[in-house]
C-alpha cells in the first residue's frame, strides 16, 4: 500500500487556516485616495518603482505566512508516507502493539497439561521481554466487562499480575468489536508504527474484511486434533402414570473426536451430592442419548448436573437441569359448581395420585393467601368473571405462575372479553358441529409427545370459534384453536362434559391433559432452559457460586452457566438451570486463506515483532520547513526595515534628496 495517510486525521480541519493570512491582506488593503497636485508630479516614477517592488515583497510575505500555517497543521496530524518499498526496520523502532486475545471457553482446552489461554499468556510474557520503554502494548479480550477495566496502553510491558486475571468469557464479543477498541487505542499512542496480533486457538470465527494495520494472527494450539467430550439437554423424563420419587433424568453425550471412547463414567449430581453414575461407550463423532434413574428424597425444586468426566474441555462437561416435584400436589379447581365433569376429575385423580388432594372453591373463597396452598390451578364452570376472580387471575400472572382454563358454553360475555384479552384472541359463536383434530404442536412441552402420533379417536364438538395469533397454538383444525398457550397459561377450548368429544377418550389427551398441568403447576414449567446472557426478574438472586444479589430493579442478566435461585416477592423461590453454549466444543479451523490483510503466523512469530515499518514520518520535516520559511519572514521583514531610504535629483532644483 502506498500513499500519504495521517496519523490525527482529524485535525486536517485546521488546514482552512491557511487562508487567513490573505483574507487579512485583502480585507486591510486600501486604495489611497487619488489627490492632483501637481507639484508631485516629478516623484511620479519613482513612486510607481517603488510600488511594484513593494507589492512584490508582501506577495511573497503572504506565500511564505500562508505556507507557515499550513506546514504547522500538517505537522500536528503527523503524515506518514507509506511505499510499498519499506523494507522491515532491522533495528526497532518504537512501536505500538496492540494483542487480541481470544478468551472464548474453547481456549480453556488443555493439552500437554496446559490450556490454549495459559498458552496465550506465555505468548504475551514473550513480547513483554522483547519490548523496551519506548514501545507501547495494548491488550485487549474477548471479554467487554475485561475490556473496559485493563484494555490501556502500557509502557514496555503488560503487567504479570493483569495477565493472570485473563479468563474465558461465555459471552465473547465479536472480532470486529475488539478490533475497533484496539484501532482506537493504537491511535492514540501517537506512533507511527503499529503492530497487530491475535492470539487464538484457530477455531472458526468471523473475520474483518480489511483490518488496518494487518492483522497477525499467532495460533497458540498445540495441535488441531481435538479430542473432546461434553454433555448436554439434561432433563427430567416427565411421569405419564403416576407420580413417584423415582426420576429418570435424560441427557446427550457427544464425542466430538476421530477416535472411539469406551467406559466413560457419567454422574449425576443432585443438591451438591453424587446420586448415580454409568459408563458409556461413545462412537467417533457422534451423540448418544441416556438417562439415568434417581430417587428424590423431598418434594420442592429439585436441581443439579449430569457430568462427563473428561479433563479436556471442562466448562461443556456439565449439563444442568432444574425442575419442580411435588409427590401429593394440592390442585384447587375454582368453580362455582359442586361437581366436576367426570373427565376432568378422573384426570385429576390420576395427576395428584393418591396422596394429592383435590380442592373445589367457590370464587368467593379465594384469597392471595391461596396461592401459597396449591401447586396447580385450574379454572372451569365459573360463568361470570368477579372482583376476587379478577384479583387471583392477576396475581398469579404477576409471580409468573401458570393456571389452566377449561371453557363451556356458559361463560359471559365480560368472561370472554377478558380471556380474550389474556390469551390475545377474539371470541365468535359457539360450536356443536363435529370436527377432526388437525394440528399437534410438535414443539411445545405440552404436546411434543404427541408429535407423530395416529389419534385414533380425534372427533371434537361442542367448542368456541376463535381468532387471532395471540397465542400459541397447541391443538387445531380448520374450525379454529382447541388449546392455547400464553406465558404459562393454558386455555382449552374444550367442553369436558360433552359426550360426543372421542378426543377426551384417547390415550393422547390423557399425555396432553397430564402435560398441561405439569406445565401451568410451576413457575417454570419442567423442561424450560435459559440461555447465557438471558435477563430474568427477580427481587433476589443466588448465584451457581452461593453469592446472593438484591437487584434494584428486580431484572439480572445470567452470566454464567450453573444453578440460579431466582426470590420473589412474595417469598416464595425459583431454581432455574444455565448451560454454556456449545458452538466451541465441536472444533472446526479457520481458514485463512483469501483474508485480506490478515496473515497466520508460523511458530517463529517472534522474529516479526517490533520491525514493521508502516511508513516514514514527516512531521519533524514539515515542523523543520515551517521553522525555515518563519526565519526567512523575519530575515525580509527587518532587511526591508533597515535598507535606506533611495536618493535621486529633484527635477526642479537639480540638486540630490
Amino acid at each position: 500500500m502506498g500513499g500519504i495517510s495521517f496519523l490525527n486525521s482529524g485535525l486536517l480541519l485546521f488546514a482552512a487556516a491557511t487562508i487567513l493570512p490573505l483574507l487579512i491582506w485583502l480585507l486591510a488593503k486600501k486604495k489611497p485616495k487619488r489627490v492632483v497636485f501637481p507639484t508631485l508630479r516629478f516623484i511620479k516614477a519613482g513612486q510607481e518603482q517603488e510600488k511594484k517592488r513593494s507589492q512584490l515583497k508582501n506577495i511573497i510575505l503572504l506565500i511564505i505566512r500562508m505556507l507557515i500555517i499550513l506546514l504547522a497543521v500538517l505537522a500536528v496530524t503527523r503524515p506518514l508516507l507509506r511505499s510499498l518499498h519499506l523494507k522491515p526496520s532491522k533495528n526497532h523502532p518504537p512501536t505500538a502493539i496492540a494483542i487480541l486475545v481470544d478468551t472464548s471457553f474453547s481456549m480453556d482446552y488443555v493439552e500437554e497439561g496446559k490450556s490454549n489461554l495459559e498458552r496465550a499468556r506465555d505468548a504475551i510474557r514473550r513480547i513483554n521481554a522483547l519490548a523496551n520503554a519506548q514501545d507501547r502494548l495494548i491488550p485487549v479480550t474477548s471479554d467487554a466487562d475485561w475490556n473496559r477495566l485493563h484494555a490501556q496502553i502500557y509502557a514496555g510491558a503488560i503487567p504479570d499480575d493483569l495477565l493472570k486475571q485473563l479468563n474465558v468469557t461465555f459471552t465473547p464479543q465479536p472480532l470486529d468489536a475488539m478490533l475497533k477498541l484496539a484501532q482506537d487505542k493504537l491511535r492514540e499512542t501517537q506512533l507511527a508504527n503499529r503492530e497487530l496480533y491475535l492470539l487464538t486457538d484457530g477455531q472458526q470465527a468471523e473475520y474483518p474484511a480489511a483490518p488496518d494495520p494487518a492483522l497477525n494472527v499467532i495460533n497458540v494450539a498445540a495441535n488441531q486434533a481435538r479430542a473432546n467430550l461434553s454433555c448436554s439437554e439434561a432433563g427430567v423424563l416427565p411421569q405419564l402414570v403416576e407420580k413417584s420419587r423415582r426420576q429418570s433424568i435424560q441427557f446427550k453425550v457427544t464425542n466430538h473426536s476421530a477416535s472411539e471412547r469406551r467406559d466413560v463414567l457419567v454422574k449425576v449430581v443432585l443438591g451438591g451430592a453424587k446420586v448415580a453414575e454409568k459408563f458409556v461407550d461413545l462412537p467417533a463423532r457422534q451423540t448418544v442419548n441416556q438417562s439415568i434413574v434417581i430417587d428424590l428424597q423431598q418434594d420442592g425444586w429439585q436441581s443439579g448436573y449430569v457430568e462427563v468426566l473428561d479433563d479436556r474441555l471442562e466448562h461443556d462437561n456439565r449439563a444442568y437441569f432444574s425442575f419442580p416435584f411435588q409427590l401429593a400436589p394440592r390442585v384447587a379447581v375454582v368453580s362455582d359448581r359442586a361437581a366436576l365433569p367426570l373427565a376432568l376429575r378422573s384426570l385429576l385423580q390420576v395427576y395428584t395420585g393418591p396422596g394429592g388432594r383435590i380442592d373445589i372453591l367457590n370464587p368467593q373463597q379465594l384469597n392471595l393467601a391461596t396461592l401459597q396452598q396449591y401447586q396447580n390451578f385450574v379454572f372451569t364452570g365459573s360463568a361470570y368473571l368477579s372482583p376476587k376472580l379478577r384479583e387471583i387471575i392477576g396475581a398469579l400472572q404477576s409471580a409468573k405462575r401458570g393456571a389452566l382454563f377449561c371453557l363451556d358454553q356458559s361463560l359471559s360475555a365480560e368472561y370472554k372479553a377478558w380471556l380474550g384479552g389474556l390469551f390475545g384472541v377474539s371470541f365468535g359463536a359457539w360450536q356443536s358441529q363435529n370436527q377432526s383434530l388437525g394440528y399437534i404442536n410438535p414443539h411445545h412441552f405440552t404436546t411434543e409427545l404427541m408429535r407423530g402420533t395416529n389419534i385414533r379417536f380425534n372427533a371434537l364438538t361442542d367448542f368456541w370459534k376463535l381468532s387471532g395469533n395471540g397465542s400459541t397454538t397447541l391443538l387445531g383444525s380448520a374450525a379454529g384453536p382447541y388449546a392455547l398457550a400464553r406465558d404459562n397459561f393454558v386455555l382449552w377450548n374444550i367442553d369436558l362434559a360433552s359426550q360426543k368429544s372421542s378426543f377426551l377418550l384417547d390415550a393422547a389427551f390423557a399425555v396432553f391433559a397430564y402435560r398441561s398441568l405439569e406445565y401451568t403447576g410451576s413457575v417454570v414449567a419442567a423442561g424450560e432452559k435459559y440461555q447465557l446472557g438471558d435477563a430474568v426478574s427477580a427481587n433476589r438472586v443466588t448465584l451457581p457460586d452461593g453469592t446472593n444479589l438484591d437487584t434494584a430493579n428486580h431484572s439480572f442478566t445470567l452470566n454464567q452457566p450453573g444453578i440460579y435461585t431466582l426470590g420473589k416477592a412474595d417469598g416464595s423461590s425459583t431454581a432455574i438451570s444455565v448451560d454454556a453454549p456449545r458452538q466451541e466444543s465441536e472444533y472446526a479451523p479457520m481458514r485463512y486463506k483469501g483474508l485480506k490483510n490478515t496473515k497466520l503466523l508460523d511458530r517463529n512469530w517472534q522474529n516479526a515483532l517490533f520491525h514493521t515499518r508502516l511508513g516514514h514520518d514527516l512531521w519533524k520535516i514539515l515542523l523543520a520547513a515551517a521553522l525555515a520559511l518563519f526565519l526567512l519572514e523575519i530575515i525580509l521583514v527587518k532587511a526591508e526595515e533597515l535598507r535606506p531610504a533611495k536618493t535621486g535629483a529633484n527635477p526642479a532644483t537639480g540638486s540630490k534628496s
